[in-house]
């Protein structure tokens, strides 16, 4: 969202709303209410919500049902599981690439693919790498936290946790800035998660050049990342010690921004052609 509201496709400008809040309930219900109340009084040409599964989707819908404009539904979620067809035929559905569009059409109909772009401000890194192994992102049990300490690897590096077992090294919430250093030195990623969207931590840091070796729970990977069952431990230490390097620049090239934004500008512009001329 960061990267998408910051880079605008030729023509557009964007602002950013936050439906939610991590406080209590009654920040929540006041960062929802927020949210519904700037939506129905907004002059935007659209609205772009961006939507996980579950209480996310749900809370995006009630904000979708107010808008006077048009609403692009955009899903994130790689464990998205709601037949809402109905709920979202008013709407624009976006999801993350063609294996998702088929994948989700049961669950939302039709859709557009149109890929995430990479953060701008990562660059192929060809320098010699440290020896560490780095695993990023929050701490829940569908990422595989567990499974990563089970494999006893020597120099983990471990971020959005603050406490993690032996001598595995838990960096916190690390900022943008501290995340591409990471994927600029990290011997390789690891990404037991047991399902993904579009993990883009994937592509950034094949974008930074760092060998990612990933869950084959997750679908759509780029052939250079090494893709290993989470049920074969010792085949995950044989490809942590042995990663598919290179330039991965290829692999990467749809996900440049220039790229995702020629295709949104594409469909903003006929969303609103095709609004106009219905009014």
């Amino acid at each position: 969202m960061r990267i998408l509201s910051t880079n605008p496709p030729e023509g557009w400008r964007a602002s950013t709303l936050s439906s939610h809040s991590s406080g209590s309930i009654f920040s929540k219900l006041l960062a929802w209410k927020k949210a519904r109340k700037e939506v129905r009084n907004s002059k935007a040409d659209l609205i772009h919500i961006h939507s996980a599964a579950d209480w996310s989707f749900r809370r995006k819908l009630s904000i979708a049902k107010i808008s006077k404009v048009p609403v692009i539904f955009h899903i994130h979620s790689g464990n998205f599981r709601i037949k809402c067809e109905k709920n979202l035929q008013p709407y624009h559905v976006v999801t993350l690439s063609e294996e998702w569009r088929v994948h989700l059409q049961a669950f939302v109909g039709d859709s557009t693919a149109i890929v995430n772009p990479i953060d701008p401000l990562i660059e192929y890194n060809n320098e010699e790498r440290d020896d560490f192994v780095l695993l990023m992102g929050r701490s829940d049990p569908v990422k595989g936290h567990d499974f990563a300490y089970s494999l006893g690897i020597k120099n983990l590096k471990v971020t959005g946790v603050y406490k993690a077992p032996g001598n595995i090294e838990a960096l916190g919430w690390v900022t943008e800035v501290e995340k591409i250093e990471l994927l600029k030195k990290a011997k390789t990623l690891i990404v037991p998660s047991k399902f993904e969207g579009q993990p883009m931590v994937i592509l950034e840091a094949l974008a930074a050049g760092c060998p990612v070796i990933a869950s084959d729970s997750i679908s759509g990977l780029p052939e250079c990342v090494a893709s290993v069952s989470l049920k074969d431990k010792e085949e995950w230490l044989r490809a942590i010690e042995n990663p598919i390097t290179g330039d991965y620049t290829e692999h990467v090239s749809e996900h440049r921004i220039e790229n995702v934004n020629h295709k949104w500008k594409q469909f903003y512009d006929s969303i609103v052609d095709s609004n106009v001329s219905t009014e």
